[in-house]
Order: structure tokens, then C-alpha cells, then sequence
């Protein structure tokens, strides 16, 4: 009677009795979408190492570039957005170049040119990945105008600025002020230097008087 009228209750609407949801044992064997199953886990492991891992990876470059489109239109957190979109730029019109100014110019020998670069994505995701170039720009521009957080702003801003200007080259100091290491000659000669000079500095001889007869 006591049990019935518990359920009659739960029925009704009441906190007592009857089932609630999630409640009960958990069932097992399920995984988050992002996890191998152990049946999966097992067959990737029983294969022997891949010896390039190009032709492996490539054939979801397509799966890739979709992935990070959505994350560029529809994803929540805007450093994702960022990175999408980076990501999206260099697949589609390659790292954004060096620039050299000042005194690093100057230095640069007429050999010395940046190594010409052989693309190793394939046209057809190269051509996905431009599709979403202007869009990839946008949002970068959205961020670094009206981002949530200083860190978001500032990356996008980079994002901008390489993508526009090139990324920065480390600066180069004039050789008159670098400091490099000396020789043995040369500390030799710096260590009689400070010797000759100072309070510890070896007394001159006397000078000799000569008197006229």
C-alpha cells in the first residue's frame, strides 16, 4: 500500500518516490565522441609505424578545412576563431612572409635570399582554403576591434599585421656595438692594460739626475 502510494505520488507530481532522471546504475562501454574505442585503439596499435605520415594525414585535409571553416562562422570562443582562421590564411596563400628593415637590410648579402618555397598542399585544398580567406579576414577584424578579452584582441591583431606587413625579423646590432668574444691576443693585452693603470699599477723606476760638473 506504502509503495503503491508512493508511485501515485511521483505520478502526481511530488519529490517522493518514482524514478528520476539519470538516476540508476551507469551503463558501460560508452565513450566521448572524441575517443577510440578500444576496438579501434587495438587495430591502430597491431599495425606497424607508417613510414611517411603525409599520405595518412592527407586524406582528411578536406574534413579539415570544413572543420575549421564552421569554427571560423560558428565556434564560441574566439581564440578558436583566431586560430581557425590563421590556419585557413596559411593553407591558402602560405606563412606570411619575413619582413627585414634597418640595419638587417643592409647586412643581407645579395646570396642570401629567402629559399623559395615548394607548396606541399594539394590544389584542391588550397582552392577550399582560399574560399574562406575574406571571411577568415573578417572575423579577424571583428576580434580585434570588438573582441571580449585583451589577449583575443591582441592576437587578432598580429594575425592582421603579419598577414598585412609580414611577420617581424629579429633586430641586428651594429657590429661596433656587439659584443664578441676575444682572442688570446687581445685579453692579454686588455689584462696589461688594467695592470698598467690603478692603484695596483706597477711603479714606474725612478728617474736618473744627472748633475753638471
Amino acid at each position: 500500500m506504502g509503495a503503491t502510494r508512493a508511485t501515485e505520488q511521483a505520478k502526481d507530481g511530488s519529490r517522493r518516490g518514482g524514478a528520476r532522471p539519470g538516476a540508476g546504475r551507469k551503463k558501460k562501454g560508452l565513450s566521448a565522441p572524441t575517443s577510440l574505442s578500444e576496438l579501434e585503439l587495438k587495430a591502430l596499435l597491431a599495425e606497424p609505424a607508417p613510414d611517411e605520415i603525409d599520405g595518412l594525414a592527407q586524406k582528411h585535409s578536406s574534413l579539415a578545412i570544413e572543420t575549421l571553416s564552421r569554427l571560423l562562422v560558428y565556434g564560441s570562443s574566439e581564440s578558436a576563431k583566431i586560430t581557425a582562421a590563421k590556419e585557413i590564411l596559411d593553407r591558402g596563400y602560405g606563412k606570411p612572409a619575413v619582413e627585414i628593415g634597418g640595419d638587417a637590410a643592409m647586412l643581407m648579402l645579395p646570396f642570401m635570399q629567402a629559399p623559395t618555397v615548394v607548396p606541399t598542399t594539394s590544389a584542391d585544398v588550397r582552392a577550399q582554403a582560399r574560399k574562406y580567406a575574406a571571411v577568415a579576414v573578417a572575423v579577424l577584424r571583428k576580434i580585434a576591434q570588438d573582441g571580449q578579452s585583451e589577449t583575443a584582441r591582441a592576437g587578432a591583431s598580429k594575425a592582421l599585421l603579419d598577414r598585412g606587413l609580414g611577420t617581424v625579423g629579429k633586430a641586428r646590432m651594429p657590429d661596433e656595438q656587439r659584443e664578441r668574444p676575444l682572442g688570446k691576443k687581445e685579453e692579454a693585452a686588455r689584462a696589461a692594460e688594467a695592470a698598467a693603470t690603478g692603484r695596483f699599477a706597477t711603479p714606474a723606476p725612478p728617474r736618473r739626475i744627472e748633475t753638471v760638473q
